[in-house]
């Protein structure tokens, strides 16, 4: 009687439990890491430019470097995280698929390591079930590396490092 009781609980439990999460799906973004030895402050304004330039808004900036320094670590290098937006941009995606608002608003990150400027572009996933939010995802994912191309263009060495996607 009591192993009947229990197998039935059981049976009862996995009939009223919900399915588990569905995990993200593979190479769901990309860092793609630019190296020059352009100034860190000639990078940023440069990077504002042709973010403004491709009519985008700058929503927004994570000074970390700066925060950092004001909290008594001196020798904390030089980083931000520039966050910006077009409304019909996001407009023209957010229609086929209304969840790709997790993936807004466009970031790209700058900091200073060893005397060098590093640009990390976070690119878009490029593996979506929908072709025509696949085709977003290239056309942004063109455009956010015609940005980090301006703001690398100007007579220094630049040099691609391709970088991991961190960890969720």
């Amino acid at each position: 009687m009591r192993l009947a009781l229990l197998v039935l609980l059981l049976l009862l439990g996995a009939a009223c439990s919900k399915p588990p999460p569905a995990a993200a799906p593979e190479g769901t973004g990309a860092v793609v890491r630019y190296v020059t030895d352009k100034p860190y402050a000639d990078v940023v304004e440069e990077l504002e430019f042709a973010i403004t330039d491709r009519n985008f808004r700058i929503t927004g900036y994570n000074k970390v470097g700066s925060a950092m320094r004001e909290r008594g670590y001196g020798n904390f290098p030089d980083m931000e995280v520039i966050h910006f937006c077009s409304l019909e941009v996001a407009r023209e995606v957010l229609e086929y698929d209304p969840g790709y608002i997790a993936m807004m608003p466009c970031r790209m990150a700058v900091h200073a390591a060893a005397g060098q400027t590093v640009i990390s572009v976070i690119l878009l996933p490029e593996n979506h079930p929908d072709a025509r939010v696949v085709a977003f995802a290239r056309r942004m994912n063109a455009t956010l590396r015609e940005i980090a191309a301006f703001a690398l263009e100007q007579d220094a060495p630049v040099t691609a490092v391709p970088a991991r996607a961190p960890a969720p």
